[in-house]
Parts: C-alpha cells; structure tokens; sequence
C-alpha cells in the first residue's frame, strides 16, 4: 500500500479543500493513504466536515495565524509530532485580495501579507527542508501570481511586491535544495474566482474574465491540476518554476 505524507499551509481555501478532496479519489484509485497536516489560520468548519467525507485521507488539523511567528513555531513544531518531514508541501496561504490604488499603499498591510505569506514558506523551509534532503527528496509546491509574469495589472502594487518576494524565495530555495533532491516549484495562475476575491467588486471579476484570452478565469480544478502535475514524477526534472497558468495572456 502506497502511503504519503503532506503538509498544506492554507488548506481550508477553495484551492486547499479541492486538492484534498482530489488526492483523496487518487488514494483511493490507487489503494493508498495519505497523512495530512492541514494548517488553516479561523474557522475549521470546512475541513472538520472533508475529514468527515474522505476515507483515503488522515486529516490533522492545525490551527495558526501565520502573521504571527510564535504561531508559526508552534504549528511546525506540531507538525514534526506526527512526522519528521512530509514528502509533500504545498504552500496556499495569503490575505484577501484587494485592488489598492499608490495613494492607499500601505506597508502595514504588505508586512502582514509578507510575514503570511513569505516568512511562513522561509521558516516551514528552515525547518523541515534539511531533514527532506536527509531523505534525498520531496516535492513543494508554492501559490504564486499571474502578476508576476510579465507587466502586472495596475492598483496591485501591495500584492505584486509580496508574490514578487515570494517568487524570489521559492527560486532560491529551489536552488539551493536542487542537488538534494527537492522539486521546488510555483504556479502562477490568472484570477481564479474563490472566496479568495470575496472583497472584489464583481464587476471586476466580470471585466478580468471578459479581457483574458480564453474570456473565462482560471477554474480551482484547473488549478489543483497544475498542483497535482508538479507534486507527480512526471515534474521530477521542473525545479525553480514558475508555472504558467494564464490561459496565453501572458
């Protein structure tokens, strides 16, 4: 029986509940299980009620806010009790997204942002990336943006600078862990409609969706797809992507 383990940070998002429910109809296919260490930051509901529907997953729910570095320690710290090192990391977190013109930029809210986002993958990496390559592999997956391919659209310069950052670490982690046997990868997918945008006026969403080239947004199947590609070993030669997702907009 196969069995594999994974550590989701952000996994009660849309994008987190679908990738789970999808690698629970895969270890089911292939008569395996997965152990999941399931980070989410508010409300559990959403996973409490998956842990109850999928029977090919054993579901560990960790509780953290991520802008808040002893919550940090304390969820890698309970992660490590249910296993040395996952085989799998995908990295979802970030806060809601939001259109901010120059004149509204706040760097109060890029460092909340960045401590979510950016510090959280760089610590998750301190801590397990080296007993990862004492295994001599592992696959991580990091949620990057559309906005960091090409000219990014314009009132997103708060949200451009941290997946910018981000960006940056996930290549740099990718080449330092290359030799060791880790695939570290981004996906940067256009707007994809989930809760994520729940503070976007639905016009936009509209306008986003009539300007892309395909004259839809990015579906989460679609994305989990991505996901589920660069965790495979048909990615085990992709290091240091940034996965294009924006249907040719980009």
């Amino acid at each position: 029986m196969k069995n594999e383990t994974y550590l989701i940070m952000g996994a009660s998002s849309d994008i987190g509940i679908a990738f789970l429910r999808d690698l629970d109809e895969r270890m089911q296919k292939e008569g395996g299980q997965a152990l999941v260490l399931a980070h989410y930051a508010n409300s559990e509901e959403r996973l409490l009620r998956l842990q109850k529907e999928v029977t090919a997953l054993q579901l560990v729910l960790l509780k953290a806010d991520l802008s808040v570095e002893q919550e940090v320690e304390k969820l890698l710290v309970d992660a490590a009790a249910h296993c040395e090192a996952p085989e799998y990391i995908l990295h979802l977190p970030a806060a809601k997204f939001r259109y901010v013109k120059l004149k509204q930029f706040s760097w109060e809210d890029v460092r909340n942002d960045m401590e979510i986002q950016v510090h959280s993958l760089a610590r998750t990496a301190q801590f397990f990336f080296p007993k990862m390559a004492k295994k001599g592999s592992g696959k991580v997956v990091v949620m990057l943006s559309a906005c960091t391919l090409g000219m990014p659209p314009k009132f997103l310069s708060q949200y451009t600078v941290v997946k910018y950052a981000l960006l940056g670490l996930m290549k740099s982690l990718a080449g330092e862990y290359a030799e060791k046997g880790l695939n570290i990868n981004g996906i940067s997918p256009n707007m994809i409609e989930t809760r994520f945008l729940s503070e976007i006026d639905e016009r936009l969403i509209e306008l986003n969706k009539e300007s892309s080239t395909l004259g839809r947004n990015v579906c989460v199947e679609e994305a989990v797809a991505a996901i589920r590609f660069l965790l495979s070993e048909g990615a085990g030669y992709m290091n240091g992507v940034n996965l294009n997702l924006t249907g040719g907009d980009r």
